[in-house]
């Protein structure tokens, strides 16, 4: 039925195209019934489009931008091949999102790039989720097989299916991986181990590169992984099927051979592989590894791929065995380079040279005889008449039984090795309750040229579609019975007729036996009973005959029409070796084993054996029907199991990074069974919505009562109006089914009420916009005018003002020129005046002062003279008074003369003297004194100076030094401190790990005796007394204990506790383990004070201590130390945290107060201490996860707090077909179910007196833990992700924050592990349009990654028509922003959210110790201890 109504304007259709296969276009005109033409615009333009008169040739429609990159295919509405490739399309290249459903399908394409999507965070954030909830992945099929197995008690099949390079073989490695994580998650064993290890083992032994995959599976493989009753893996077995042994003697072009064979080549320097005589230009020298001419793989490295293969080899068998298998590998190689040649006159014998090398290395490697292998080589033995003769062969003939030879050898090493893994791999622990099987085989192949391996590949994939064909349908009727839906049967197409063409009576595969059963058959006479069978005879609908061809035929499979060339279909299906070749290898103590069982069909590597007796080789199974045979255990296997599909699709031949080649992914959706899914579905209703999304989405369709309580009655009352075929619809119990295209005519209906409603409200506001708009032009019009009139008053005004003011300014100027006129005039007058006195004034000067220089003269003249007649005067008057003053001297010299001849004289003149001298002396001292007394205050002040410069510069080089010292010490501190927490958390890591591995081997020991056996209520207790006893042996003690005596001699202390040697046992347990009778319960030990346990313990010990019995303290200490750790285990599977809190406290007590107060050794028993301490904390730590665990999602992310926000509820969604719906009627989880049990937690801690730091970080490693959960499981769910969800979210970690802040838990950075998720919320909230909008969630979003953002945007999903989708062009801007900062730092999507940060306990003096302090409750029981 088409929906003409559909195609009016503007609606988008797929038209084909040869390139794109469809592109899409948009309808520029409606289109009325019975039209010829349409009228498209493409991106090129215009383009009119002829159609048939029948309404058929309309162009598929395209789906409502609602469902744009959903990510179940059979949620669209319009369900056609355009539809799915546009989806898949849409989520490969704009969203990164290589996994999509297709109802109970997942489609897988391969990104041909690493992913960071399948780390073990991520793991954990698949694991217990449900399908529908999480976007799709590996791991969410593997969980929802998982948790069927588990819930129902039921085998599940997961079906991994594809053409080679489209990743089956990584979706199976995953698979493995995760039900390896998931299933040895509480208690690893080796069995996990060894299912991981199977994986390179297989690959190097059956894969190859081929033109198409560079690690491509030749053969097909079903894994059946055996779980217990606890959901752990206890076991696994491996079926194979095809082998493609002719890749052992012959590759294509740009192929290689298996892997293992170059890996053996890449090796051969390693002094234990020289023994295989692989030589030195190996693998170019050996003929069966150099044909493809592919010698190397770009970006692998064969010698790491051996050793890792050798790795998973020392974990599943001896290392004995893999030398075994290296030789017989090597020896195939040696094999294929014997070098046979023809003789004879027709060149119809052959031999071998005696000196040939390869053939005595073939011979040596495996123990044969090398003349009997030639011999037989060139020579076949045949029976005539009961006799047997020995018929020489040609050289071809040997050419082709060397390959036999090789091929049969290389098959059985296969086998062989298959049941040596199935072998390691078997249980141990008795019979599993359920298993999984994973299925990796061969999708549908057609090349070229199709041959045998083509023909039984198909044959399967008939098979496995036809089981999935009539899964699916089974599916879909169970879902409409489940909502009690009156349904009619579905029909699908159904390949039957074209399974038994090959299977049936006189089918291919009987004709293909018979003809190998005759003697001379030839695949000639098989093609001509061929086509008298299917063409002549009975004439197949399946089945037909190329024009140009006599030796192929076309078969007609269900994904496409296959001409297959005959020539080598019976020398395939015999697959022959002569029985001489396998008798001179039985021979041989190294490959005897390969042959033992010669009859085991379990695998079709296996071929047939050629005899000289024709009666025997009859009755051998060929491989057509070892094949059949094995695929009908197969199918009997899947049915009888609950299937899970994974389709993997190739995007691009070119093997480049996320590039989609749209016609090669069409042929894989219709060959992998996709389209097929689409048909069924298409054929009964697929859009499916519950009532309360359909009433969110389309209640303006509604009438009556809008709430939604009564949405079901609204809907069943509206619907048939809106829709009036009752056969377009259904109603069911939970949900309402529409058929395809219902839903874009809901969604046509829906736009065309909400544009009546537009218009009626545009016209309103439109009507109320105009009256607004006339009110405000009236007022404008009045107040135009009002201020027109008075600015024409004003301007009157003005002009009056003006006219005064010019008269003024007038009268005022013409004053002004006449006043400067006057003043020039008088200047002038005065200047004249001025110049002509001046004149007259300098003329009357001049002649002064030449009078005044006349007489001048002459008075200096007379002057001169004057005194020139003066000096001759004076002259001679001096001259007169020297004559007389000398005659005088002479007369009084001579009276001296007379005078100083007398003593008397001398002596007065000497006395006088020495008293001037002395005078004088005295005089100067004075002089000199002060002289340098002034240079000595000048220097001083000079030194002064100095110092105080020097002790300046002095300060600054102290003060810039201290800053260096102290820059540097911090910078040591922190690498220290860096250096030290990661020692930490390595040594805790290590000790968590001792404790796993403690655990694992009692768990493995005590296996039998730990069946349904209860822990002990008093397990609580334990974690009070280590942690008490960790701190109270560190504190010191009364004056009177604080010191004891040496142990040689022993002294009475006072203030201690003594406790006999045959009270220590009854000590041990009345204190920690709790196995007395009666035992103490945990609220009774809740309620001791805190640490007297460990009180009590170390007075005991320090007693005997004390008291010298060294021997007696250690033991008790010891005693102590076990029972602690006794009572760890026990309470390591008891949910309430109690005991593990209260047993904590106690250690970490013990470890304080035992430090340095003990005379006996105590390095290892505080080292014993503190790792009970460590382990305690991350015990207490591992139960409050596990509690949290399930309730961090719907409390933080699917709550809604604020009512009313979310337009539609989560817990109402839509499932995807097949999956479980979610229980109803469980309580709703919200905040304060979180905020409880931290709560609890917080007071517990609190209780016991623990150190605020303690508290600090054991909360903030749970908050590190919410937050992660959180954001992981935001960021792989695409209905978290919009404004209204952010909202919420927001809100609630704003609940946690103020509630880490009210018990001043901030500081140990709790709230700062928040920041990740509250960036996430904040992205969801902001504004994702302009390149502004781009740098500002850049700028925000710092802690979260590149792949984070990305994510979020890609995910990001409006909820309501005020929003809308993020482009992709804003994705690629924020990318392009983010550019930066992703450089250098690892691709993360997810956070680890097994991340244990590292703790530290903090050293606290506890309070002084004294035994009459202690007040001991009588329900311990420990009233044998005496005071002392």
């Amino acid at each position: 039925c088409r929906h003409y109504h559909l195609y009016s304007y503007y609606f988008c259709v797929w038209i084909p195209d040869p390139d794109a296969v469809w592109v899409s276009a948009q309808l520029l005109q409606d289109y009325s019934h019975g039209e010829k033409h349409l009228l498209l615009q493409l991106s090129d333009g215009k383009v009119s489009l002829e159609i048939m008169s029948s309404p058929t040739g309309l162009p598929p429609l395209g789906n409502p931008d609602i469902l744009e990159g959903e990510n179940d295919l059979t949620a669209l509405s319009f369900l056609h091949e355009p539809a799915v490739l546009h989806n898949l399309r849409v989520r490969f290249l704009g969203y990164s999102s290589i996994y999509t459903y297709c109802g109970i399908v997942l489609v897988a394409i391969n990104p041909y790039e690493q992913l960071p999507i399948y780390g073990e965070e991520v793991i954990d954030a698949y694991s217990g989720q449900d399908m529908a909830d999480m976007e799709p992945h590996i791991f969410s099929v593997a969980e929802e097989a998982y948790r069927t197995m588990t819930r129902e008690e039921k085998n599940q099949s997961i079906i991994i299916s594809g053409e080679s390079g489209s990743g089956k073989t990584v979706s199976a490695k995953f698979t493995m991986r995760y039900f390896a994580v998931v299933g040895g998650a509480t208690q690893q064993t080796s069995v996990e181990e060894r299912v991981l290890a199977s994986n390179p083992i297989m690959e190097s032994i059956g894969n190859a590169k081929t033109t198409r995959n560079d690690n491509s599976s030749r053969f097909g493989k079903y894994i059946e992984i055996g779980f217990g009753r606890k959901g752990d893996i206890i076991g696994a077995n491996m079926r194979t099927y095809l082998l493609e042994k002719s890749r052992v003697v012959f590759q294509a072009s740009a192929e290689r051979n298996y892997h293992i064979f170059y890996q053996l080549c890449a090796s051969r320097e390693l002094p234990e592989m020289r023994s295989l005589r692989l030589g030195e230009n190996a693998p170019e020298h050996f003929r069966y590894t150099k044909q493809g001419g592919e010698m190397q793989i770009p970006g692998t490295d064969d010698l790491s791929d051996l050793e890792r293969t050798r790795n998973a080899f020392t974990v599943l068998s001896r290392p004995d065995q893999q030398m075994e298998l290296f030789r017989i590998l090597s020896a195939v190689l040696h094999l294929g380079n014997v070098n046979i040649q023809a003789s004879g006159r027709n060149s119809d014998r052959s031999y071998i040279d005696p000196g040939d090398r390869s053939l005595a290395v073939f011979s040596k490697l495996l123990g044969v005889e090398g003349p009997q292998m030639a011999h037989w080589l060139c020579h076949r033995r045949l029976a005539v008449g009961g006799e047997m003769l020995v018929k020489p062969m040609s050289g071809q003939q040997a050419v082709e039984a060397r390959d036999a030879l090789a091929k049969h050898i290389y098959g059985q090493l296969f086998t062989w090795t298959v049941q040596r893994l199935n072998s390691a791999l078997r249980t141990q622990r008795g019979q599993a309750k359920s298993f999984i099987g994973v299925l990796d085989i061969y999708g549908f192949e057609t090349f070229d040229r199709n041959s045998f391996e083509q023909f039984c590949i198909n044959y399967a994939n008939e098979k496995l579609q036809q089981q999935f064909n009539r899964h699916v349908f089974h599916l879909e009727q169970e879902e409409y019975i489940r909502e009690e839906l009156a349904w009619s049967r579905i029909e699908f197409s159904d390949n039957q007729q074209c399974i038994s063409l090959i299977e049936g009576h006189l089918g291919l595969f009987d004709l293909l036996d018979e003809e190998c059963r005759m003697p001379k058959g030839s695949d000639e006479s098989w093609v001509r009973k061929l086509y008298d069978q299917h063409l002549n005879s009975e004439p197949h609908p399946h089945f037909q005959k190329p024009r140009m061809s006599n030796s192929s035929f076309i078969v007609l499979h269900f994904a496409d029409m296959v001409q297959y060339e005959c020539n080598g279909f019976l020398d395939k299906n015999r697959d022959t070796v002569f029985e001489e070749l396998i008798n001179v290898l039985k021979a041989s103590q190294l490959v005897a084993e390969l042959f033992q069982q010669q009859g085991n069909v379990s695998s079709v590597a296996n071929g047939s054996v050629r005899t000289g007796k024709r009666a025997i080789r009859e009755h051998k199974l060929t491989v057509g029907s070892q094949f059949r045979q094995s695929l009908q255990l197969l199918m009997d296997t899947l049915n009888s199991t609950t299937p899970h599909y994974v389709r993997c699709i190739k995007p691009n031949d070119l093997k480049q990074p996320f590039m989609f080649d749209p016609r090669r992914t069409v042929q894989q959706l219709r060959a992998c069974g996709v389209l097929e899914t689409i048909r069924i579905s298409a054929a009964g209703y697929p859009s499916r919505w519950t009532y309360e999304e359909f009433f969110s989405r389309y209640r303006v369709l509604l009438q009556g009562p809008q709430s939604e309580e009564q949405a079901q009655a609204s809907i069943r009352k509206a619907l048939p109006q809106l829709i009036p075929d009752p056969d377009q619809y259904c109603f069911g119990k939970t949900k309402v089914f529409f058929r395809a295209g219902q839903v874009a005519l809901l969604e046509k209906l829906r736009a065309e009420r909400l544009h009546v409603a537009a218009v009626i409200i545009q016209s309103r506001v439109r009507g109320w916009m105009a009256r607004i708009r006339y009110t405000r032009i009236l007022w404008a019009a009045v107040t135009i005018q009002r201020y027109w009139r008075g600015a024409l008053a004003r301007r009157l005004a003005l002009t009056l003002r003006h006219t005064k003011a010019a008269i003024v300014i007038q009268k005022t100027y013409r004053m002004v020129v006449v006043r400067q006129l006057f003043l020039m005039i008088r200047q002038a007058t005065i200047t004249i005046q001025a110049f002509t006195r001046g004149t007259l004034a300098r003329r009357r000067y001049r002649q002064l002062v030449a009078e005044c220089a006349a007489v001048l003269l002459q008075a200096r003249v007379r002057g001169w003279l004057a005194r020139q007649a003066y000096r001759r005067v004076h002259a001679a008057v001096v001259f007169m008074q020297c004559c007389w003053r000398r005659r005088a001297a002479r007369r009084e010299l001579l009276k001296l003369k007379t005078e100083a001849r007398s003593v008397e004289k001398y002596r007065e003149l000497n006395k006088g003297m020495e008293v001037k001298v002395m005078q004088l002396q005295l005089r100067a001292d004075q002089e000199v004194g002060g002289e340098f007394q002034m240079d000595l205050i000048l220097e001083q002040d000079s030194l002064y100076k100095e110092r105080e410069d020097l002790s300046a510069r002095l300060l600054d080089q102290e003060k810039t030094q201290e800053e260096c010292v102290h820059e540097a010490v911090s910078q040591a501190s922190a690498a220290l401190r860096a250096e030290l927490d990661e020692e930490r958390r390595k040594y805790q890591g290590l000790l968590r790990e001792f404790t796993r591995l403690e655990q694992r081997y009692d768990n493995l020991r005590e296996m039998s005796l730990l069946t349904e056996v209860q822990p002990p209520i008093f397990a609580y207790v334990l974690f009070y007394v280590v942690s008490n006893y960790f701190s109270v042996l560190t504190s010191p003690l009364s004056p009177d204990t604080s010191s004891c005596p040496s142990p040689t001699k022993p002294a009475t202390v006072t203030g201690l506790l003594e406790c006999r040697k045959r009270d220590e046992a009854k000590l041990i347990k009345n204190l920690i383990t709790g196995e007395t009778e009666p035992y103490i319960r945990v609220d009774s030990a809740l309620s001791l004070p805190p640490g007297l346990p460990a009180s009590v313990l170390f007075l005991c010990v320090r007693q005997a201590d004390c008291s010298g019995d060294q021997t007696r303290a250690r033991s008790l200490c010891s005693a102590a130390v076990t029972a602690m750790k006794a009572a760890l285990k026990v309470t390591s599977g008891f949910e309430p945290a109690w005991s593990t809190i209260w047993l904590w406290s106690n250690i970490k007590r013990a470890v304080h107060v035992m430090s340095g107060r003990l005379s006996l050794t105590e390095n290892d028993l505080i080292r014993a201490l503190s790792d009970l301490c460590i382990q305690a904390y991350q015990q207490l730590l591992s139960i409050t996860e596990k509690r949290l665990q399930n309730i961090i999602v719907p409390a933080l992310l699917e709550s809604e707090t604020i009512p009313g926000l979310s337009a539609v509820k989560l817990g109402t969604s839509r499932k995807r077909a097949g999956s479980d719906p979610r229980n109803v009627g469980c309580d709703v989880l919200t905040m304060a179910s979180v905020l409880r049990e931290l709560g609890a937690l917080h007071t517990a801690l609190s209780r016991q007196a623990l150190p605020p730091t303690l508290m600090e970080q054991a909360f903030h490693q749970l908050t590190y833990l919410i937050s992660a959960t959180a954001l992981n499981s935001l960021l792989l769910r695409k209905d978290i992700c919009c404004w209204s969800r952010g909202m919420q979210i927001r809100y609630n970690v704003s609940l946690l924050e103020e509630w880490l802040r009210s018990r001043g838990l901030q500081a140990g950075g709790a709230v700062g592990t928040l920041e990740p998720l509250i960036q996430a919320v904040q992205l969801l909230q902001a504004a994702k349009k302009t390149d502004a909008d781009a740098g500002a969630l850049v700028q925000t979003c710092t802690t979260l990654s590149s792949q984070q953002i990305v994510k979020i945007l890609t995910l990001y999903t409006p909820h309501s028509d005020l929003d809308e989708r993020v482009t992709l062009n804003f994705i690629r801007t924020v990318q392009g922003l983010l550019k930066g900062r992703s450089e250098g730092q690892p691709p993360q999507l997810l956070m680890d959210v097994r991340r244990v940060f590292p703790v530290t306990f903090p050293y606290l003096p506890p309070a002084v110790l004294h035994a009459e302090q202690l007040v001991i409750p009588d329900s311990l029981k420990i009233s044998f201890l005496h005071r002392a």
